[in-house]
């Protein structure tokens, strides 16, 4: 149709709604369309594309509702044949009428899945024509992997939707009736993918590719989620790139190469949130954040712990003002005005010279807080010992910090840097305007891993730098820098944050996203993080090389016979108090 004909034909069905508010059926659709539509509309980030077939659509309560809706923008097409749509990028929302169920069936190659929405309207729905209908949204959940298709009867009073799960057809009852199908899947299966990373591990036959368990927290988060969403948990047997991404042939490989091309419903993995070079992948919300996280400084604890003891100090002696405790010693009050903010102010000094330098200039007058003081003498001791401890440390191995502790450094060394995900060489170095970087970046190389990893070849052979995740140097790899086989250099190129991944658009993601939200809230993904790096630091005495570092075969294991000493002191011990207790009561 002619650009002109058209924008008057648009023309004319705009009067058309606007100038016959009435005209349609009962008001009792408009009930109906507003609790399910209106905020639905209001919330678009793209255009609503109307497709009517001619004027006469117009007269429609449902379309004379939707070209009401000022907060939402469209775009009418009128009078063009529905074989001849096309749909761009940016046209997500979709709004068809139909002569019957049999019509829409033929153009079932029209409702992909873009990532919005689908209102088909039909004009001569009959009460036969329900188990068609039920056939059709079956056919378009199974070719195209999405059911947000609102079908409206016109002559009846309902909006109806597609539960996959259940297999059936369900009323729309507000603008939360599709999110509700999607909060329980009644044992559906997903696609899943895990593989072996910093957070999980897979158990498996390799022979049959068959997955029998997996480990670790992305694992735990994993049947956290399917639990809360009730689904079942189908895992995929890893390809050997396990992260992969684009090649330079345009293809993808791995997780990335999957979910691109649609094969999986979700990776229970952490990926780097970045760009993968496409837009067919989507994450959830960041599950690790951030990658490196900074840890508690000693010297905050050291503080806080001394404010601590101050106010603690202050605690005991208002209790002990308060009881009317006799003091221990005499001293000279100062005048009332003055008498408490000075006491507090000599106990926050007496508190942090004893913190920091253990010197008791004057003892306090009561025993309470002489014993107090007491102990906190004792603990600055410990806490100044681990700090001369690591003080020494320095100048008993001064050879480990010679290493290069800055990118600049490690760009003087002229070394090659091998990585073995190609998603690490597309923005690691590249793209920053430090000469540097560029230098860096120019002396990365692709590498495949084979029967030993690449940290291995590191800390044997040598004569390279490599990349990975600080995660792995706390956890499968924590060895080899405690043994200081391999030196991590502090300074990080690049920090991330991790989610999870999945096609896109995916009916799946507010789910996913809501379950992963509580978990992040709840402190549950950081606890099972914190139990992982527990276990592997049991797990390190496992490793000959670094019970050889340490001179394990010095070692002696002690058993109740090498300490059976105490045990007989302790005994004696008690005997002779009861003796003297039993003198005491008799000759008392």
């Amino acid at each position: 149709m002619p650009l002109a004909a058209e924008l008057m034909m648009f023309i004319l069905v705009i009067l058309v709604a606007t100038a016959t508010p009435t005209i349609g059926q009962h008001n009792g659709n408009l009930d109906i369309y507003a609790k399910v539509f209106e905020p639905v509309l209001s919330q678009l980030d793209g255009t609503l594309e109307l497709h009517l077939r001619g004027p006469r659509d117009a007269d429609q309560d449902l379309v004379q509702f939707l070209l009401r809706q000022q907060k939402s923008a469209m775009r009418v097409h009128v009078g063009q044949d529905v074989d001849v749509y096309q749909h761009s990028e940016d046209a997500l929302y979709h709004f068809y009428i139909f002569n019957h169920v049999h019509q829409m069936q033929q153009y079932l190659r029209l409702f992909i899945n873009p990532g919005g929405f689908y209102i088909l309207a039909i004009e001569g729905f009959t009460g036969q024509e329900q188990k068609n209908l039920q056939q059709l949204m079956e056919e378009i959940w199974r070719r195209h992997g999405h059911s947000r298709v609102y079908y409206v009867p016109l002559a009846g009073q309902a909006v109806l939707l597609y539960n996959p799960f259940l297999q059936s057809v369900v009323p729309a009852e507000d603008e939360h009736s599709f999110e509700r199908i999607y909060s329980n899947l009644y044992g559906y299966p997903l696609r899943a993918y895990i593989f072996d990373s910093v957070y999980s591990a897979l158990f498996g036959d390799g022979d049959t590719e068959q997955v029998q368990r997996v480990t670790g927290p992305d694992a735990i988060a994993a049947d956290t989620v399917a639990k809360h969403l009730n689904f079942t948990l189908n895992y995929a047997w890893p390809d050997d790139e396990f992260f992969g991404g684009r090649l330079p042939n345009g293809s993808y490989t791995g997780g990335v190469g999957r979910a691109h091309r649609r094969e999986l419903d979700v990776i229970f993995a952490g990926f780097f949130i970045k760009d993968y070079l496409t837009t067919q992948i989507q994450f959830t919300a960041a599950s690790i954040v951030p990658l490196f996280a900074v840890r508690v400084d000693v010297w905050l604890c050291f503080f806080v712990v001394g404010f601590a003891c101050t106010f603690v100090w202050c605690c005991l002696r208002a209790l002990n003002l308060s009881l009317g405790i006799e003091r221990l010693s005499d001293q000279k009050d100062n005048s009332p005005n003055e008498r408490y903010i000075s006491i507090a102010w000599r106990i926050f000094i007496d508190t942090w010279v004893v913190w920091v330098r253990v010197n008791v200039g004057k003892f306090p007058p009561y025993y309470s807080e002489r014993i107090f003081l007491a102990s906190l003498c004792l603990v600055s001791v410990i806490f100044g010992a681990l700090l001369e401890s690591s003080l020494a440390t320095a100048y008993i191995r001064p050879l480990y910090y010679r290493d290069p502790n800055t990118l600049a450094e490690l760009d003087e060394l002229n070394l090659p840097i091998y990585i073995k995900h190609p998603a690490f060489r597309d923005d690691l170095f590249y793209g920053h305007d430090s000469q540097v970087y560029q230098r860096l970046n120019k002396r990365m190389k692709l590498v495949g891993e084979g029967e030993d990893r690449l940290i291995n070849m590191a800390s044997k052979i040598g004569g390279f730098a490599g990349v990975t995740r600080a995660a792995s140097l706390e956890l499968t790899d924590r060895r080899y820098i405690m043994t200081h086989k391999v030196h991590k250099i502090p300074e990080c190129p690049k920090t991330y944050h991790i989610g999870y991944v999945l096609p896109k658009p995916s009916p799946y993601i507010q789910g996913i996203n809501k379950v992963l939200l509580q978990i992040l809230a709840g402190g549950l993904l950081e606890h099972w993080i914190s139990d992982m790096k527990e276990r592997a630091k049991w797990n390190i005495h496992q490793y000959p090389e670094y019970l050889a570092e340490l001179g394990a075969a010095n070692w002696k294991v002690l058993t109740l016979t090498d300490v059976q000493l105490a045990f007989y002191a302790l005994s004696i011990g008690c005997v002779l108090a009861v003796f003297v207790w039993g003198f005491e009561l008799l000759y008392k």
